[in-house]
C-alpha cells in the first residue's frame, strides 16, 4: 500500500447515502467538496454510495448500491413525487440495506486495498458487525447531529460506533455528548465540517438589488429567508418559524418580507395556505437562489431542545455569503451562531420577533452582523481547512496499521 512504501498519498473508500457527482440540494455538498480536494492532493478515492438513482458517475469512482426500500410510516417532510427518498431515509431501510453495502465495500475492499475506510452516514447499530466484515484496518465514521427522538436512543449510538477506531463529530457539542456517553477521548476526534468559502461569498450590491427586483422587494424592507426541511427540522420547526413571522408582521407588514422556501422534494401545494402580506412561499431552486441573495438573515428554529447543531450545511452556506442567522438555543449553535457577531439565539418566537424587530431599525447592527457571519465561517467552516484535518486524521491511522494500536473493540471506557 501507498503508506508502506513512503508515499504519503492515501487510498481511502468512502461509504455514505447519496453521493451524487454533482452539487445537489443535499447535506452530501461538503462531501463533493473533499473527494475532488482529495483527488487534486493527488490521494486515491473510491466511493460507494447508496443511492435509489442511477445516474452518471461523470468521472467520479463512484460504485452505486441500491437501498431496499421500507414505507412503515411517511415522512412527512417529502411530497409524494420524492416518496423513493422518504422510503430510504429511515432507519429501518438502513439497517435492511446494511449487508448489500458490507458486501459492496468488501469487494472494493479487495480489488483497491484502502488505507481507511469512511463511513459517511450512520446505518444503525447494526454496524457493530462492520468490524468482524472489513477486518483490522482502519475505520472512520462521521457524526453530523445528536438528536435522541427515538427510544435507547443512546444505546443504538453506542452500538453502531462500536466497530469504528474514530468517531468524528462535527461541533464540540457533540464531541462533549459522546464523552458523557462513556466514549474514549482518543476515539473522538472533531472535525467541523464546511464549504468552498471562495465559491460561496457575499453577493455584490448589484446582484442583491436585481434578486430583489425579481421577488418584488422594496430595498427598504428587512427580508427573512426560512429554508427547509434541513437537518434536523420538520413540520414542528416549521410552524415555530411561522409564529414568529406572524407576530413580527402584526408590528408592520410592510416593513418586513418573509421568504418560505422549501426545496422540490418537500414542497407541497398545501403550504401556500401560509401566504399572508409580508410572508410568501416558494418551491423551486430558482426561487430559493433568487431569496438568498435577497435575504438580510436567515430565521431557521429548532423544536427540539435535546439535539445539538451540526450546524446545517445551509447555515454555513448563508454565512459564507454575509447573511447572519436567527435560531434558537440548543447546544452546539454558539459555534457558529456567535451573539452580536453573527446572529442570535433566542428562547422563543416572541424574543425571535423582537430581534427582528430590532433589526429592521438599526442599520449599523445589520452591517456588523454580515460581516461577523463571513467572518466566522472563513475563521471556522473552510472546506480545506476540514480536508486537512481528515487527511491528518487517515493518515496517522494508516501509519499506525500494523502497530499496537488498540482496536475499538478492545479499548476500555473511560469514565468522561
Amino acid at each position: 500500500m501507498a503508506t508502506k512504501t513512503g508515499d504519503n498519498r492515501l487510498r481511502i473508500l468512502l461509504v455514505g447515502t447519496r453521493i451524487l457527482p454533482f452539487r445537489h440540494s443535499g447535506d452530501k455538498n461538503f462531501w463533493l467538496d473533499i473527494i475532488h480536494g482529495l483527488q487534486r492532493l493527488g490521494h486515491a478515492i473510491e466511493i460507494v454510495s447508496v443511492m435509489v438513482e442511477d445516474v452518471p458517475t461523470e468521472g467520479l469512482p463512484l460504485l452505486r448500491v441500491p437501498p431496499i426500500p421500507m414505507y412503515l410510516r411517511p415522512d412527512l417532510r417529502f411530497n409524494p413525487s420524492h416518496r423513493h427518498i422518504a422510503g430510504t431515509n429511515n432507519y429501518v431501510s438502513k439497517t435492511i440495506s446494511l449487508p448489500r453495502i458490507v458486501r459492496a465495500v468488501r469487494r472494493r475492499q479487495k480489488a483497491f486495498r484502502p488505507d481507511v475506510i469512511h463511513f459517511i452516514d450512520n446505518y444503525g447499530p447494526a454496524m457493530m458487525g462492520v468490524r468482524a466484515a472489513f477486518g483490522r484496518g482502519p475505520l472512520t465514521i462521521s457524526a453530523p447531529t445528536y438528536q435522541p427522538d427515538r427510544p435507547l436512543y443512546d444505546r443504538l449510538l453506542q452500538a453502531s460506533f462500536t466497530s469504528f477506531d474514530v468517531v468524528v463529530p462535527f461541533s464540540e457539542a457533540y464531541r462533549r455528548r459522546l464523552l458523557e456517553l462513556h466514549f474514549p477521548p482518543e476515539r473522538v476526534r472533531r472535525i467541523r465540517w464546511g464549504i468552498d468559502v471562495q465559491k460561496i461569498a457575499p453577493p455584490s450590491a448589484a446582484q442583491r438589488e436585481s434578486a430583489r427586483r425579481e421577488l418584488g422587494l422594496t430595498p427598504e424592507q428587512l427580508v427573512i429567508l426560512w429554508t427547509g426541511f434541513i437537518q434536523q427540522t420538520g413540520e414542528p420547526d416549521l410552524r415555530l418559524a411561522m409564529r414568529t413571522a406572524e407576530q413580527t408582521l402584526r408590528t408592520n407588514p410592510s416593513k418586513y418580507a418573509f421568504l418560505f422556501c422549501f426545496k422540490p422534494e418537500h414542497f407541497k401545494e398545501r403550504y401556500r395556505d401560509f401566504e399572508r402580506p409580508g410572508l410568501r412561499v416558494f418551491g423551486t431552486a430558482d426561487a430559493f437562489h433568487a431569496a438568498r441573495t435577497s435575504a438580510d438573515i436567515l430565521l431557521s428554529p429548532f423544536q427540539d431542545a435535546r439535539s445539538t447543531a451540526a450546524p446545517p450545511l445551509a447555515w454555513l452556506e448563508c454565512l459564507a455569503m454575509g447573511i447572519p442567522i436567527l435560531t434558537t438555543e440548543i447546544p452546539g449553535v454558539d459555534e457558529a451562531v456567535v451573539a452580536g457577531r453573527s446572529g442570535f439565539a433566542v428562547r422563543s418566537p416572541n424574543v425571535a420577533s423582537e430581534r427582528l424587530v430590532e433589526l429592521a431599525s438599526d442599520a449599523g447592527l445589520q452591517r456588523r452582523l454580515r460581516e461577523g457571519a463571513r467572518q466566522i465561517t472563513v475563521e471556522r467552516y473552510s472546506a480545506d481547512r476540514a480536508l486537512d484535518e481528515y487527511v491528518e486524521l487517515w493518515s496517522t491511522l494508516s501509519l499506525a496499521k500494523g502497530s499496537s494500536m488498540p482496536r475499538a473493540s478492545s479499548q476500555k471506557r473511560t469514565p468522561s
